[in-house]
């Protein structure tokens, strides 16, 4: 099956991807994507092999924000392996403050995953003012595994690099598996209680939520965070053919806050949130209240990951072994129609990719050290974790041990290789890991949700130039704060649906049109890499 990890076009990128970068030799076909080679024969990689002398060791910070986290055993096998210890320091985001203050400290981590397609003025900018280094020569030099990814792969070699042809960090690039992972969440043991199908249009969705409100006596029909409103997925707001952010339009970028279905996408949701069918606290929760409500009797629907399926029934079914939670399709306005929005990533969305400090004394520690995941051997431990603990090779072809597929300490197969892999959100050419799934409504999800049209609309990770960037972080940081606040306030009631036009036109006072003509420019400059 699909990864259940993936928390994760069919197009010449999807392809190659999917295709170029097979596991040959290593798996033996168990898997449908490949990882890259092993080293490329340049005279400075000649002599070295793994694991690095030297017993060096290297911070590291991520952009999950929290304190330093356990250490787990893939960790140690890292260390083993390359012969590089880690140090790790905890994360921050890019737009926390505590970003902002661990540059301004000048003591960075020798290696920082983020999300540096974001940064104020662009990547570029970063490495110009001396933060992060240009890895162009150092790939040569010390990155043999992608180098050679990067030369068999020319369109991964266009997404990872800005338009003056800077390599500012190793990438995480999604499996064609990996890039959708996310959508509606239903209680279907409800709907058969109640006679419903499951929902596919607006107002199926509407009648199913007003079921559960009226004859479940549920007190937040649907709940689910503001991410999953409609920028993170499309959400409701897709089946008007909008979704927030930007996103490509016929050729043409375009903002979805501004196009007029947006308004109507908002009508709907300011009447069902008067109606009670909208958890009334939605504004406001978190991860662990939306899980609190959709286990209980609380609320039968809701946006969320892959694995949240297998979380809710597994929770569930232990007291009432008829619930049932399954994927629902993302709606439409038309039954029959194909959902324009859903939930797809770009292969490279810039999240956790790993810039080196420029002021690291242990630059070919850290290419070395990142280097490896790009490698055969590297790939198969972050796929399926150490040979002999997690699987064993049955005919070339890695099968999960017991530890992993019925662990004795009642762990999920995910729980377990989150553990001894990584998976995903990780530097690294992202394989699908076949990992089973207790329930088969987990393994369904994805293909339920990738059946949408969301990859003709993808913006591509464009890079600005910094002047641009810089231009754009001065007009989207009102806009972004401006945007939000007019959504929860119309939907909320606070503001009447008309009081929309009157945000669009502060938008543009603000500069949203500039805006889209720097995305614009960027965009058509990226297609011409």
């Amino acid at each position: 099956m699909k990864s259940i990890r993936s928390s994760k076009l069919r197009s010449s990128v999807a392809l190659i991807v999917g295709s170029a970068l097979l596991l040959s030799g290593c798996t033996g076909g168990q898997s449908n994507e490949a990882a890259p080679s092993t080293a490329a024969n340049t005279s400075s990689n000649a002599n070295f092999s793994y694991p690095m002398p030297g017993n060096t060791q290297l911070t590291f910070m991520t952009e999950a924000l929290g304190g330093i986290p356990e250490r787990m055993p893939i960790d140690d096998e890292y260390q083993k392996r390359t012969g590089i210890a880690i140090k790790h320091l905890g994360g921050t985001p890019m737009a926390d403050q505590k970003f902002s203050l661990q540059l301004a400290s000048g003591e960075l981590p020798d290696i920082f995953l983020n999300t540096w397609l974001q940064y104020p003025g662009g990547p570029e900018k970063a490495v110009e003012q001396g933060y992060i280094l240009k890895l162009n020569d150092y790939i040569d030099k010390y990155a043999p595994n992608l180098k050679k990814t990067l030369q068999d792969n020319p369109e991964i070699d266009k997404m990872i690099k800005t338009d003056n042809g800077t390599y500012y960090a190793f990438p995480f690039i999604r499996s064609e598996a990996g890039r959708v992972y996310g959508g509606p969440i239903i209680r279907k043991d409800w709907l058969d209680e109640l006679g419903l199908a499951i929902p596919e249009t607006i107002d199926e969705w509407y009648t199913a939520l007003k079921a559960f409100k009226e004859k479940k006596n549920a007190a937040a029909p649907v709940t689910f965070r503001t991410i999953f409103l409609g920028e993170r997925t499309g959400g409701f707001a897709g089946a008007y053919g909008v979704m927030g952010n930007y996103y490509v339009k016929d050729g043409k970028v375009v903002y979805g806050y501004l196009e007029p279905a947006y308004k109507e996408y908002l009508k709907t949701m300011s009447k069902w949130y008067k109606e009670g069918l909208i958890d009334k606290d939605f504004a406001s929760i978190d991860a662990a209240t939306v899980d609190k409500k959709m286990t209980s009797q609380v609320s039968g629907a809701t946006f969320g990951w892959q694995f949240y399926i297998e979380k809710y029934n597994s929770t569930v079914q232990a007291t009432d072994p008829k619930a049932n939670y399954v994927a629902a399709p993302y709606p439409t306005l038309t039954k029959g129609t194909k959902p324009e929005f859903g939930q797809l990533d770009n292969a490279y969305a810039g999240t956790s990719s790993a810039a080196i400090s420029a002021k690291t004394k242990n630059i070919e520690a850290a290419m070395r050290w990142l280097d490896y995941a790009y490698s055969k051997e590297g790939s198969m431990l972050n796929t399926f974790g150490i040979e002999g603990v997690t699987y064993a090779l049955k005919d070339g072809k890695p099968a999960y041990t017991d530890m992993v597929v019925k662990n004795p300490q009642g762990l999920g197969s995910d729980q377990v290789m989150m553990q001894y892999a990584h998976g995903t959100n990780f530097p690294m050419i992202q394989q699908d890991n076949n990992l089973p799934a207790k329930y088969k409504q987990t393994t369904e999800a994805i293909d339920i949700w990738k059946n949408t049209n969301h990859a003709s609309h993808l913006l591509p990770p464009v890079t600005p130039t910094a002047a641009e960037a810089d231009e754009m972080s001065s007009i989207m940081n009102d806009i972004n704060a401006l945007v939000k606040e007019a959504e929860l306030k119309i939907i909320l009631g606070a503001e009447p649906i008309e009081a929309y036009d009157k945000y669009v036109q502060q938008m543009k006072s603000m500069g949203i049109e500039r805006a889209l003509k720097i995305q614009q420019a960027a965009y058509e400059r990226y297609m011409k890499r």
